[in-house]
C-alpha cells in the first residue's frame, strides 16, 4: 500500500478543478506517486477517472461526422434532405435505384460526412468511380 499522501490546500484545489483530466496528469503535474493520488481520491471520494470526452479521437469523430460508420443506414434521411434525385444528371429514379456517392471519394482523402454523401444514379456514380465532382473528366462525361 503506497505511503498516505498529504496534499496542501492548493494542491486540493488543483486536483478538484483538474480532476476530469485523470490521476495520471495529475500526479505528473503535482510530482507526486499516482498510486497514492488514487488512493487519496478514494479516502476522500474524489473520482479521479479521465473523462472520455477529453479524447482527442473521440472529439474527432464528432465533430467531422454528425453520423456514426455505416452511412448506408442512413440512405433514408440523405432522400428526404436530397429527394429521389440523381445529385448529378437530375434524373428522378426510385428508392432501390439510389445508390450514396460520395461527392470527394473516400480515395481522395473525402469522409461519410453527410456533406460529402449524395445520392446518385447508376450510371453517373459507375462514371463518377474514384474521381472528384470537379473533375473535368467526370463532369464532361455527363454532358
Amino acid at each position: 500500500m503506497p505511503r498516505k499522501l498529504i496534499l496542501t490546500e492548493k494542491q486540493v484545489a488543483f486536483v478538484m478543478a483538474n480532476k476530469s483530466m485523470g490521476g495520471s496528469w495529475i500526479a505528473k503535474e503535482l510530482g507526486v506517486n499516482q498510486a497514492a493520488l488514487y488512493q487519496w481520491g478514494t479516502n476522500n471520494r474524489v473520482s479521479l477517472k479521465r473523462d472520455k470526452s477529453l479524447n482527442k479521437r473521440n472529439r474527432l469523430k464528432t465533430s467531422i461526422c454528425s453520423w456514426p460508420k455505416g452511412y448506408k443506414r442512413y440512405k433514408n434521411f440523405i432522400v428526404e434532405r436530397d429527394g429521389l434525385r440523381c445529385h448529378y444528371c437530375d434524373k428522378l429514379m426510385k428508392y432501390d435505384e439510389a445508390q450514396i456517392d460520395h461527392k470527394v471519394p473516400r480515395v481522395r482523402g473525402g469522409t461519410d460526412a453527410p456533406h460529402n454523401l449524395v445520392l446518385a444514379c447508376a450510371l453517373c456514380n459507375n462514371i463518377k468511380g474514384s474521381s472528384c465532382y470537379e473533375c473535368p473528366e467526370f463532369r464532361n462525361a455527363i454532358k
